[in-house]
Order: C-alpha cells, then structure tokens, then sequence
C-alpha cells in the first residue's frame, strides 16, 4: 500500500505539532500546577482515594482550600502518603478497612475524598465551594442526568453576621 504524503498533510501535522508544543506556553499555570502537585503528592494521593485520573488544576484549587481551612493539612498529608507508601494498599477500600474512623490518617483520607466528591471544602457554616459541576458526586449519572443547577439547599447563599455562609435556614 502507497501511502503519498501531500505538503498540505504535512503542514497540518506540523501545524498540530506546533500547537501541541505551545500548550504548555500558552497555559503556564496548567504546567505550574501540575508540576507543584507532583511535589507535594496530593494528585497521587487523591488518585488512590477516588480511584479514577484527577486533573492538577482543580487538584491545587482543592489543595489550596484544603490548606486554608486546616493549618495542619500539609503535615497531615504526608503521613497519609507515608502510610500509603508503607502498606502500599491494592485499592482504597483496603486502606480503610485497616484503620479506624478514629486514625489520623482515615480522617485526613476521608476529609480529600469529601472534597473531590462534594466539591466543598471546610465544615458548618465556614464551607467554601471549589467545584460545582467537576464535582465527583455527579459522574455516576453524568451521561444521562444534568447536573442540578442548584447550589447547597436553602438560603446556601445567604451570609451571616460575621460573613461566614449560612447553612439552610441559619441568619437568611
């Protein structure tokens, strides 16, 4: 079989290529997340815990909030990580299943997992909202239900006094 390379197939190959090769230029801050994910470990962390691929920029938006609602997340971490490397578990289920609710560790597990999944991050009334419609919770009927337009329930937009978010019914 001949195959005759025309120079207008040619150029839009190199035209790909040279698209390809700018993505990275063009959007720095994708680059720069991936590659500030890939140090602290949280993307491969949070891969393990969601079983399924994660995407580095809502990864460093979920690590960031993460970060501003616990001082201690950094830390808390890399123990996890530690952990994870150590046992090297074959899925998430076996991680949890070897430790308590009342582990350091399950808790910090739990507290990435919520975030991915509900798209929230924080507790009561000091929750902040990172991903809406990203939100892992709607990928099990993505394909056949839209994703609910809206937000936390009642009043979920409502401040209180001190600024805070209101849950349903608090200060609205």
């Amino acid at each position: 079989m001949a195959h005759n390379l025309s120079r207008r197939r040619l150029l839009q190959g190199m035209g790909i290529l040279s698209l390809g090769a700018m993505c990275n230029s063009l959007f720095p801050a994708r680059a720069l997340a991936a590659d500030q994910m890939a140090e602290n470990g949280f993307l491969t962390v949070s891969q393990f815990l969601v079983s399924r691929p994660v995407g580095p920029m809502l990864g460093q938006r979920y690590y960031d909030a993460l970060n501003r609602h616990n001082a201690e997340f950094t830390h808390q971490l890399s123990s996890l990580q530690a952990v994870l490397q150590q046992h090297n578990f074959a899925h998430v289920d076996d991680f949890l299943a070897a430790f308590g609710a009342d582990n350091p560790d399950w808790k910090t597990a739990k507290r990435i997992i919520s975030a991915w999944y509900t798209g929230v991050v924080g507790d009561g009334s000091d929750l902040e909202l990172i991903a809406y419609a990203d939100a892992m919770m709607y990928l099990p009927t993505k394909d056949i239900l839209v994703v609910p337009t809206y937000g936390g329930g009642p009043f979920y937009w409502a401040v209180t006094q001190d600024g805070k978010v209101a849950t349903t019914g608090e200060g609205a």
